[in-house]
């Protein structure tokens, strides 16, 4: 049965996703809100310390009432987070407490001997920091409440110290403002419309903060739907792949043969078969389709079916290939294209007749000499002809032994990054050859795995063994 195909990311999905995401940084933020709001407690404590000499006693107990409150303030946040965790009405809560408590400060001092200092203090700067802490919960209508009401605390005071004579605001520049005890009406406004243009660039920033991470959380859900689906179609074409490969091997007496195609970490389509011509005849097959995936897999399942009933034509080497290219180069883009190789085997003769076109070379070996049956002709499916195309016969003699294979053999690496290569495969083959078809080719595939270290194939990797017995089969 084929594994079920990833569900879509559906709006639905991405939007959990992302409200999860959005909770999650809610709660990393309010963490780091509690911790910048102690520093900056800490910031106006030392700053309250440099200057206790020169404040009467009613601003410092003042002061330090507000501080200690801070401190016990935070601290109530910090260990409420602990204990019961990040709830989504806290930002608001602890975000309007901090602009509150800013505020009874300064209301506090309209009650001291010059109520102007309400307007003057350096407490009031504590605002903006306060602010920025919303931007890092992503949700502009956080921003915009705090800000609103810091703005609308602040334009309360002046005038409420207006209207209640408490400070008499005169006229005057900003400069006036800032190097004279008096209180302008040009001062109190720009102040007032800086805090105002703060809030608005806030909340800008807020929405636009909310944007990025919304973006980047649909970004990383569509790459892992995407994986998701490589993934699945991975084990689909892992899972033809498998049907598709041989079971059972024709019994030829004289002739010894085994197949087997290992799945590496990237699904290929690498296919090998061996289908038997009549009584003393087989046809083995090997091709290596480019490309990975489901792609690969179905160009492999189409040149396994086409073979399979062109080998019942009983159609000669040459014919067959050409049929094949045919139906490739029409079915398929340029970009794909099969390395291919067939031999005819005849037991009764000993000969062996084949066609390599653009595979990696197979090996004969007869009493300890490789011969290569070497390329005749180009890959299958990349022109409408095959240049040079013809099936070449030579002697298989009694003893010998033929192996197929597809390029993920030769460049197995092992963990230093040295692949495999030709040259340890045909040493391979000269210790081995007197082995059995099956033998040979599981000896050979643990030969690659103690190469490797154990490690997965990095390609497939498709092997045929053939070998022809001591003394040939009689012709009838």
């Amino acid at each position: 049965m084929m594994p079920s195909v990833p569900a879509s990311d559906t709006w639905e999905n991405a939007s959990e996703r992302i409200d999860q995401a959005l909770a999650g940084e809610e709660a990393r933020a309010e963490k780091f809100a509690n911790y910048a709001r102690l520093v900056v407690l800490f910031i106006f404590t030392v700053v309250m310390l440099l200057n206790v000499a020169a404040l009467s006693f009613e601003a410092t107990l003042m002061n330090g009432s507000a501080l200690f409150i801070g401190y016990a303030y935070g601290l109530g946040v910090f260990l409420g987070i602990r204990r019961r965790g990040y709830y989504p009405m806290m930002k608001y809560l602890t975000s309007s407490i901090d602009i509150l408590l800013l505020f009874v400060l300064l209301f506090l001092y309209t009650t001291i001997e010059i109520p102007a200092v309400a307007l003057k203090n350096y407490v009031f700067y504590a605002l903006f920091p306060l602010l920025a802490l919303t931007v890092f919960r992503y949700d502009r209508r956080l921003t915009l409440a705090a800000g609103g009401l810091a703005f609308a605390l602040y334009l309360f005071l002046v005038i409420y110290l207006h209207l209640s004579g408490r400070v008499v605001f005169t006229s005057g520049g900003y400069e006036k403002e800032l190097f004279s005890a008096d209180v302008t009406y040009v001062g109190q406004l720009t102040k007032v419309l800086i805090l105002g243009g703060y809030v608005v660039l806030l909340t800008f920033l807020a929405q636009y903060s909310r944007h990025v991470l919304v973006k980047l959380v649909r970004n990383e859900s569509n790459l892992r739907y995407q994986k998701e689906l490589s993934e699945w179609e991975l084990r689909v074409a892992s899972e033809v792949q498998a049907t598709l490969l041989p079971r059972t091997f024709p019994q030829i007496e004289g002739l010894d043969c085994y197949a087997t195609v290992q799945q590496g970490r990237y699904v290929g389509g690498d296919y090998c078969d061996v289908l038997s011509l009549g009584d003393h005849r087989i046809l083995m097959v090997t091709a290596d389709v480019s490309g990975k995936g489901i792609p690969a897999a179905l160009i492999m399942a189409e040149v396994r079916a086409s073979i399979q009933l062109l080998a019942q034509t009983n159609v000669d080497l040459e014919a067959l290939t050409k049929r094949l290219n045919s139906l490739l180069y029409e079915s398929t883009t340029r970009k794909d294209y099969v390395t291919f190789f067939v031999a005819a085997i005849d037991a009764a003769r000993g000969v062996l007749q084949y066609v390599n076109a653009g595979h990696p070379p197979p090996l004969v070996c007869t009493g300890g000499t490789i011969r290569p049956l070497s390329q005749r002709t180009i890959a299958l499916g990349l022109s409408s002809s095959l240049p040079q195309l013809n099936a070449t016969e030579l002697e298989f003699s009694p003893g010998s032994i033929i192996v197929a294979y597809t390029d993920g053999l030769l460049e197995q690496t092992n963990p230093e990054g040295e692949q495999f290569g030709d040259s340890r495969l045909r040493q391979f083959i000269q210790a081995h050859g007197g082995f059995d078809a099956r033998s040979f080719v599981e000896a050979l595939l643990n030969e690659l795995r103690e190469f490797g270290k154990g490690g997965q194939f990095s390609d497939d990797v498709a092997i045929i063994a053939v070998r022809i017995s001591g003394s040939t089969v009689p012709q009838q």
